[in-house]
Protein backbone atom coordinates (compact mmCIF):
# COMPACT_ATOMS: atom_id res chain seq x y z
CA UNK A 1 0.00 0.00 0.00
CA UNK A 2 1.11 3.59 -0.59
CA UNK A 3 1.95 5.41 2.29
CA UNK A 4 -1.09 8.18 3.40
CA UNK A 5 -0.11 11.48 3.50
CA UNK A 6 -3.34 13.87 5.08
CA UNK A 7 -2.93 17.92 3.84
CA UNK A 8 -3.99 20.46 6.17
CA UNK A 9 -4.93 23.16 4.10
CA UNK A 10 -7.72 26.08 4.24
CA UNK A 11 -7.64 26.19 0.65
CA UNK A 12 -7.53 24.33 -1.87
CA UNK A 13 -9.01 24.02 -5.78
CA UNK A 14 -10.34 25.58 -6.85
CA UNK A 15 -9.35 28.54 -4.96
CA UNK A 16 -6.03 30.27 -6.30
CA UNK A 17 -4.81 32.20 -4.41
CA UNK A 18 -1.65 31.77 -3.23
CA UNK A 19 -2.02 28.82 -0.41
CA UNK A 20 -4.95 27.52 -2.63
CA UNK A 21 -2.55 27.32 -5.46
CA UNK A 22 0.88 26.46 -4.25
CA UNK A 23 -1.23 22.98 -2.09
CA UNK A 24 -2.93 21.87 -4.89
CA UNK A 25 -0.03 21.62 -6.85
CA UNK A 26 1.64 19.87 -4.32
CA UNK A 27 -0.98 17.50 -3.60
CA UNK A 28 -1.15 16.65 -6.97
CA UNK A 29 2.45 15.92 -7.76
CA UNK A 30 2.95 13.91 -4.39
CA UNK A 31 0.00 11.65 -5.76
CA UNK A 32 1.49 11.69 -9.43
CA UNK A 33 5.32 11.63 -8.98
CA UNK A 34 5.52 10.94 -5.13
CA UNK A 35 3.56 7.22 -5.09
CA UNK A 36 1.51 8.39 -2.21
CA UNK A 37 -2.01 8.13 -1.07
CA UNK A 38 -2.76 11.87 -0.77
CA UNK A 39 -6.51 13.00 1.24
CA UNK A 40 -6.58 16.89 1.72
CA UNK A 41 -8.76 18.62 4.10
CA UNK A 42 -9.95 21.96 3.40
CA UNK A 43 -12.83 24.14 4.26
CA UNK A 44 -15.82 25.34 1.81
CA UNK A 45 -14.09 28.97 1.51
CA UNK A 46 -14.33 30.70 -1.52
CA UNK A 47 -12.19 33.66 -0.91
CA UNK A 48 -13.73 35.55 -4.23
CA UNK A 49 -17.15 34.63 -4.32
CA UNK A 50 -17.21 34.81 -8.19
CA UNK A 51 -16.08 31.30 -8.08
CA UNK A 52 -19.18 28.37 -9.45
CA UNK A 53 -17.83 25.31 -7.88
CA UNK A 54 -19.46 22.84 -5.76
CA UNK A 55 -17.56 22.87 -2.60
CA UNK A 56 -20.09 20.75 -0.31
CA UNK A 57 -18.96 17.75 -2.26
CA UNK A 58 -16.18 15.20 -1.71
CA UNK A 59 -14.52 13.70 -4.49
CA UNK A 60 -11.14 12.61 -6.17
CA UNK A 61 -9.44 15.09 -8.80
CA UNK A 62 -6.49 13.90 -10.31
CA UNK A 63 -5.62 10.73 -7.63
CA UNK A 64 -6.15 13.23 -4.72
CA UNK A 65 -8.64 12.34 -2.05
CA UNK A 66 -10.54 15.86 -1.15
CA UNK A 67 -12.24 16.38 2.36
CA UNK A 68 -14.14 19.40 2.24
CA UNK A 69 -15.42 21.29 5.72
CA UNK A 70 -18.39 23.24 5.36
CA UNK A 71 -17.40 26.71 6.76
CA UNK A 72 -18.10 29.71 4.73
CA UNK A 73 -16.80 32.55 2.99
CA UNK A 74 -14.23 34.63 4.38
CA UNK A 75 -14.83 38.32 4.41
CA UNK A 76 -10.87 38.99 4.48
CA UNK A 77 -10.84 42.69 4.63
CA UNK A 78 -12.52 43.06 7.99
CA UNK A 79 -10.58 42.25 10.20
CA UNK A 80 -12.64 41.01 13.02
CA UNK A 81 -15.31 39.22 10.85
CA UNK A 82 -12.13 37.30 9.60
CA UNK A 83 -11.03 36.47 12.92
CA UNK A 84 -14.01 34.93 14.06
CA UNK A 85 -14.86 33.14 11.02
CA UNK A 86 -11.54 32.00 10.97
CA UNK A 87 -11.98 30.46 14.59
CA UNK A 88 -15.15 28.93 13.71
CA UNK A 89 -13.58 27.49 10.36
CA UNK A 90 -10.63 25.94 12.30
CA UNK A 91 -12.86 24.09 14.56
CA UNK A 92 -14.90 22.72 11.76
CA UNK A 93 -11.57 21.72 10.32
CA UNK A 94 -10.21 20.45 12.99
CA UNK A 95 -13.44 17.86 13.42
CA UNK A 96 -13.11 17.13 9.53
CA UNK A 97 -9.13 15.98 10.64
CA UNK A 98 -10.14 14.08 13.49
CA UNK A 99 -12.48 11.70 11.02
CA UNK A 100 -10.45 11.16 8.61
CA UNK A 101 -6.50 10.85 9.71
CA UNK A 102 -5.65 7.41 10.37
CA UNK A 103 -2.71 6.31 12.74
CA UNK A 104 0.56 6.71 11.61
CA UNK A 105 -0.25 8.43 8.27
CA UNK A 106 1.93 11.32 7.72
CA UNK A 107 -0.03 14.71 8.99
CA UNK A 108 1.11 17.82 6.66
CA UNK A 109 -0.62 20.72 6.95
CA UNK A 110 -0.04 24.91 6.02
CA UNK A 111 -0.08 27.05 8.50
CA UNK A 112 -4.14 28.24 7.40
CA UNK A 113 -5.74 28.98 9.06
CA UNK A 114 -4.07 30.50 12.37
CA UNK A 115 -6.03 28.66 14.40
CA UNK A 116 -5.58 25.13 13.37
CA UNK A 117 -1.81 25.48 14.45
CA UNK A 118 -2.84 25.64 17.53
CA UNK A 119 -5.20 22.19 17.52
CA UNK A 120 -2.90 19.81 15.42
CA UNK A 121 -0.56 18.86 17.79
CA UNK A 122 -3.65 17.05 19.41
CA UNK A 123 -4.67 15.24 16.59
CA UNK A 124 -0.83 13.82 16.08
CA UNK A 125 -1.00 12.97 19.62
CA UNK A 126 -4.18 10.86 19.23
CA UNK A 127 -3.24 9.41 15.82
CA UNK A 128 0.55 9.24 16.43
CA UNK A 129 1.32 10.94 13.16
CA UNK A 130 4.31 12.39 11.72
CA UNK A 131 3.69 15.87 11.78
CA UNK A 132 5.13 18.35 8.64
CA UNK A 133 4.28 21.99 9.56
CA UNK A 134 4.62 24.33 6.04
CA UNK A 135 4.93 27.77 7.24
CA UNK A 136 3.52 30.24 5.32
CA UNK A 137 2.99 32.44 7.91
CA UNK A 138 4.42 33.46 11.83
CA UNK A 139 1.83 34.00 14.09
CA UNK A 140 1.32 36.41 15.98
CA UNK A 141 4.16 38.41 15.45
CA UNK A 142 2.60 39.38 12.11
CA UNK A 143 0.01 40.57 13.96
CA UNK A 144 2.36 42.97 15.38
CA UNK A 145 3.75 43.89 11.86
CA UNK A 146 0.50 44.89 10.34
CA UNK A 147 -0.13 46.96 13.43
CA UNK A 148 -3.25 44.59 14.85
CA UNK A 149 -1.11 44.17 18.06
CA UNK A 150 1.62 45.62 20.04
CA UNK A 151 4.40 43.38 21.23
CA UNK A 152 4.71 44.73 24.92
CA UNK A 153 0.54 43.81 25.26
CA UNK A 154 -0.34 40.78 27.79
CA UNK A 155 -2.34 39.07 24.85
CA UNK A 156 0.56 38.94 22.70
CA UNK A 157 2.84 37.77 25.18
CA UNK A 158 0.12 35.02 25.78
CA UNK A 159 -0.44 34.03 22.40
CA UNK A 160 3.06 34.05 21.39
CA UNK A 161 3.89 31.23 23.96
CA UNK A 162 1.00 29.44 22.95
CA UNK A 163 2.10 29.76 19.19
CA UNK A 164 5.64 28.81 19.97
CA UNK A 165 4.59 25.70 21.59
CA UNK A 166 2.25 24.97 19.12
CA UNK A 167 5.15 25.49 16.51
CA UNK A 168 7.73 23.44 18.46
CA UNK A 169 5.31 20.14 18.32
CA UNK A 170 5.67 19.32 14.75
CA UNK A 171 8.77 16.51 13.77
CA UNK A 172 9.52 19.12 10.92
CA UNK A 173 9.08 22.68 9.75
CA UNK A 174 9.29 23.87 6.44
CA UNK A 175 10.25 27.20 5.72
CA UNK A 176 9.67 29.38 2.47
CA UNK A 177 12.97 31.66 3.03
CA UNK A 178 16.81 32.14 4.76
CA UNK A 179 15.38 34.92 6.98
CA UNK A 180 12.09 32.59 7.74
CA UNK A 181 14.16 29.69 8.64
CA UNK A 182 15.92 31.92 11.34
CA UNK A 183 13.04 33.36 12.77
CA UNK A 184 10.98 29.48 13.16
CA UNK A 185 14.29 28.45 14.90
CA UNK A 186 14.20 30.98 17.22
CA UNK A 187 10.47 30.50 17.58
CA UNK A 188 10.81 26.80 18.03
CA UNK A 189 14.11 27.47 19.94
CA UNK A 190 15.63 24.71 17.84
CA UNK A 191 13.84 21.60 18.94
CA UNK A 192 12.78 21.06 15.84
CA UNK A 193 14.51 20.59 12.17
CA UNK A 194 13.89 23.59 9.76
CA UNK A 195 13.68 22.44 5.94
CA UNK A 196 13.76 25.59 3.55
CA UNK A 197 11.62 25.35 0.29
CA UNK A 198 11.19 27.85 -1.35
CA UNK A 199 7.94 28.58 -3.49
CA UNK A 200 8.66 28.20 -7.79
CA UNK A 201 8.25 29.56 -10.75
CA UNK A 202 5.48 28.49 -13.01
CA UNK A 203 8.20 28.47 -16.20
CA UNK A 204 5.56 26.64 -18.46
CA UNK A 205 2.70 29.04 -17.95
CA UNK A 206 4.71 32.46 -17.44
CA UNK A 207 7.02 33.29 -20.20
CA UNK A 208 8.60 36.56 -21.37
CA UNK A 209 6.59 38.67 -24.12
CA UNK A 210 6.95 41.37 -26.02
CA UNK A 211 5.41 44.63 -24.94
CA UNK A 212 3.96 45.33 -27.87
CA UNK A 213 1.84 42.43 -28.28
CA UNK A 214 0.71 42.47 -24.28
CA UNK A 215 -2.85 43.33 -24.24
CA UNK A 216 -2.95 44.39 -20.95
CA UNK A 217 -0.54 47.80 -22.19
CA UNK A 218 -2.66 47.90 -25.04
CA UNK A 219 -6.38 48.26 -23.19
CA UNK A 220 -4.79 50.15 -20.55
CA UNK A 221 -2.93 52.46 -23.09
CA UNK A 222 0.00 51.95 -21.53
CA UNK A 223 2.44 51.47 -24.85
CA UNK A 224 4.28 55.17 -24.61
CA UNK A 225 5.07 54.89 -20.47
CA UNK A 226 7.43 53.33 -18.27
CA UNK A 227 5.42 50.66 -15.87
CA UNK A 228 5.95 49.70 -12.91
CA UNK A 229 3.78 47.03 -11.48
CA UNK A 230 2.47 45.79 -8.38
CA UNK A 231 0.57 42.32 -8.81
CA UNK A 232 -0.72 40.72 -6.11
CA UNK A 233 -2.43 41.08 -2.71
CA UNK A 234 -3.34 44.94 -2.10
CA UNK A 235 -2.95 44.32 1.98
CA UNK A 236 -1.63 45.99 4.79
CA UNK A 237 1.80 44.12 5.45
CA UNK A 238 2.68 45.03 1.90
CA UNK A 239 3.83 48.76 2.29
CA UNK A 240 1.81 49.96 0.11
CA UNK A 241 1.41 53.67 1.65
CA UNK A 242 5.29 54.29 1.41
CA UNK A 243 4.62 53.53 -2.52
CA UNK A 244 1.57 56.53 -2.78
CA UNK A 245 3.85 58.74 -0.93
CA UNK A 246 7.25 58.13 -3.50
CA UNK A 247 4.68 58.35 -6.11
CA UNK A 248 3.36 61.76 -5.04
CA UNK A 249 6.91 62.79 -4.75
CA UNK A 250 7.48 62.36 -8.57
CA UNK A 251 6.47 65.24 -11.41
CA UNK A 252 7.62 62.58 -14.52
CA UNK A 253 5.03 61.56 -16.73
CA UNK A 254 6.43 58.79 -18.11
CA UNK A 255 6.54 56.95 -15.09
CA UNK A 256 3.12 55.11 -14.82
CA UNK A 257 2.48 52.91 -11.64
CA UNK A 258 0.15 49.84 -12.50
CA UNK A 259 -1.71 47.90 -9.19
CA UNK A 260 -3.68 44.59 -9.75
CA UNK A 261 -4.84 42.77 -7.04
CA UNK A 262 -7.86 43.66 -4.24
CA UNK A 263 -7.53 43.35 -0.66
CA UNK A 264 -7.96 46.05 2.27
CA UNK A 265 -5.93 48.78 0.40
CA UNK A 266 -7.35 49.23 -2.52
CA UNK A 267 -9.62 51.56 -1.87
CA UNK A 268 -6.86 53.80 -0.87
CA UNK A 269 -4.69 53.32 -3.91
CA UNK A 270 -8.28 54.28 -5.94
CA UNK A 271 -8.41 57.06 -4.47
CA UNK A 272 -4.83 58.24 -4.39
CA UNK A 273 -5.18 57.21 -8.67
CA UNK A 274 -8.08 59.40 -8.48
CA UNK A 275 -6.66 62.68 -7.06
CA UNK A 276 -3.33 62.40 -8.45
CA UNK A 277 -2.80 65.17 -10.85
CA UNK A 278 -0.32 63.23 -13.52
CA UNK A 279 -2.99 60.96 -13.54
CA UNK A 280 -0.20 58.18 -13.90
CA UNK A 281 -1.59 55.55 -11.05
CA UNK A 282 -4.02 53.02 -12.78
CA UNK A 283 -5.56 50.13 -10.63
CA UNK A 284 -7.55 47.33 -12.05
CA UNK A 285 -8.35 45.08 -9.13
CA UNK A 286 -8.08 41.18 -9.39
CA UNK A 287 -7.11 39.09 -12.38
CA UNK A 288 -7.63 35.78 -12.47
CA UNK A 289 -4.46 33.51 -12.28
CA UNK A 290 -4.87 32.29 -16.03
CA UNK A 291 -4.28 35.40 -17.46
CA UNK A 292 -1.02 36.30 -15.48
CA UNK A 293 1.01 35.97 -17.90
CA UNK A 294 -0.33 38.79 -19.78
CA UNK A 295 -0.60 40.71 -17.02
CA UNK A 296 2.58 40.46 -15.58
CA UNK A 297 4.39 40.85 -19.02
CA UNK A 298 2.51 44.52 -19.13
CA UNK A 299 5.45 46.01 -16.84
CA UNK A 300 9.03 47.45 -17.40
CA UNK A 301 9.77 46.16 -13.84
CA UNK A 302 7.57 44.36 -11.28
CA UNK A 303 7.09 45.44 -7.54
CA UNK A 304 7.96 43.66 -4.64
CA UNK A 305 7.64 44.55 -1.04
CA UNK A 306 7.54 43.68 2.66
CA UNK A 307 6.37 46.75 4.93
CA UNK A 308 8.93 47.48 7.66
CA UNK A 309 9.01 44.11 10.28
CA UNK A 310 7.86 42.07 8.03
CA UNK A 311 11.45 40.26 8.49
CA UNK A 312 10.79 36.52 8.12
CA UNK A 313 7.36 36.58 8.08
CA UNK A 314 6.25 36.13 4.63
CA UNK A 315 7.86 35.39 1.89
CA UNK A 316 6.19 37.15 -1.47
CA UNK A 317 5.33 34.11 -3.97
CA UNK A 318 4.88 36.39 -6.73
CA UNK A 319 8.69 37.23 -7.11
CA UNK A 320 9.15 34.06 -8.69
CA UNK A 321 6.68 34.63 -11.59
CA UNK A 322 8.08 38.09 -12.34
CA UNK A 323 11.43 36.58 -13.07
CA UNK A 324 9.53 33.61 -14.97
CA UNK A 325 7.99 36.16 -17.05
CA UNK A 326 11.47 38.10 -17.57
CA UNK A 327 11.22 41.21 -15.60
CA UNK A 328 13.75 42.71 -13.43
CA UNK A 329 12.11 43.20 -9.68
CA UNK A 330 12.15 46.23 -7.40
CA UNK A 331 12.46 44.81 -4.08
CA UNK A 332 10.89 47.03 -1.08
CA UNK A 333 12.10 45.25 2.11
CA UNK A 334 14.90 44.78 4.90
CA UNK A 335 18.33 43.71 2.51
CA UNK A 336 18.07 40.33 4.63
CA UNK A 337 14.85 39.23 3.00
CA UNK A 338 14.53 36.68 1.25
CA UNK A 339 13.53 38.03 -2.20
CA UNK A 340 15.75 40.58 -1.03
CA UNK A 341 18.78 38.15 -1.03
CA UNK A 342 17.53 36.67 -4.43
CA UNK A 343 17.76 40.20 -6.39
CA UNK A 344 20.89 40.84 -5.09
CA UNK A 345 22.68 37.33 -5.82
CA UNK A 346 21.52 36.99 -9.21
CA UNK A 347 21.38 40.77 -10.01
CA UNK A 348 17.75 40.95 -11.01
CA UNK A 349 16.88 43.99 -9.92
CA UNK A 350 17.27 46.83 -7.11
CA UNK A 351 16.67 46.45 -3.21
CA UNK A 352 15.25 49.46 -1.47
CA UNK A 353 14.51 49.52 2.49
CA UNK A 354 11.26 50.55 3.63
CA UNK A 355 9.35 53.32 5.17
CA UNK A 356 11.73 55.77 2.90
CA UNK A 357 9.26 57.46 0.19
CA UNK A 358 12.32 59.67 -1.02
CA UNK A 359 14.94 56.78 -1.60
CA UNK A 360 11.87 55.00 -3.40
CA UNK A 361 11.27 57.73 -5.76
CA UNK A 362 14.91 58.25 -6.39
CA UNK A 363 14.93 54.59 -7.35
CA UNK A 364 12.20 54.76 -9.87
CA UNK A 365 13.72 57.89 -11.61
CA UNK A 366 16.65 55.52 -12.00
CA UNK A 367 15.68 52.58 -12.81
CA UNK A 368 13.71 54.38 -15.36
CA UNK A 369 16.84 55.71 -17.02
CA UNK A 370 18.37 52.40 -16.80
CA UNK A 371 19.75 51.09 -20.26
CA UNK A 372 20.69 47.07 -18.37
CA UNK A 373 16.72 46.49 -18.62
CA UNK A 374 16.91 43.35 -20.84
CA UNK A 375 19.86 42.04 -19.73
CA UNK A 376 18.19 41.58 -16.57
CA UNK A 377 14.83 40.36 -17.77
CA UNK A 378 17.09 37.65 -19.33
CA UNK A 379 19.43 36.70 -16.14
CA UNK A 380 15.58 36.86 -14.48
CA UNK A 381 13.89 34.72 -16.81
CA UNK A 382 17.17 31.73 -15.95
CA UNK A 383 17.44 32.07 -12.54
CA UNK A 384 13.38 31.12 -12.76
CA UNK A 385 14.24 28.20 -15.23
CA UNK A 386 17.47 27.29 -13.34
CA UNK A 387 17.14 27.52 -9.75
CA UNK A 388 13.44 27.73 -9.10
CA UNK A 389 11.78 25.61 -11.74
CA UNK A 390 8.27 23.75 -10.61
CA UNK A 391 8.98 20.01 -10.86
CA UNK A 392 12.61 20.60 -9.08
CA UNK A 393 11.08 22.35 -6.27
CA UNK A 394 8.06 20.17 -5.40
CA UNK A 395 10.57 17.22 -5.57
CA UNK A 396 12.28 18.25 -2.56
CA UNK A 397 8.69 17.65 -1.07
CA UNK A 398 8.34 13.94 -2.34
CA UNK A 399 12.14 13.46 -0.67
CA UNK A 400 11.28 14.93 2.41
CA UNK A 401 8.17 13.30 3.05
CA UNK A 402 9.39 9.60 1.78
Amino acid sequence: MNKRICLVSEFYYPVDTATGYYMTEIAEFLAKKGDFEVHVICTNAKYNAGISYDFSKEEIRNDVHIHRAITGTIDKNNFFKRAVRLLYSSFCLFFKVLKTVKRHDTLFAVTNPAFMILLLPFVRWLKRTRYVLLVHDIFPENMVAVGKMHENSFLYRILKKIFDWAYSRADVCISIGRDMTKVVEEKTRNRVPVETITNWADTTNVYPIEKETCQYRKDLGLEKVFVFEFAGNLGRVQGLDNILAAISLINDVRLHFLFIGDGAKRVDIENFANSNPLKNVTCIGFQERKRQNDFLNACDVGIVTLADGMYGIGVPSKSYNIMASGKPILMISDPGSEIALCVKEFGIGWVVEPNNPEKLKEAFLAISRCTDLENMGRKARFVAESEFAKEFILMKYCNLLK
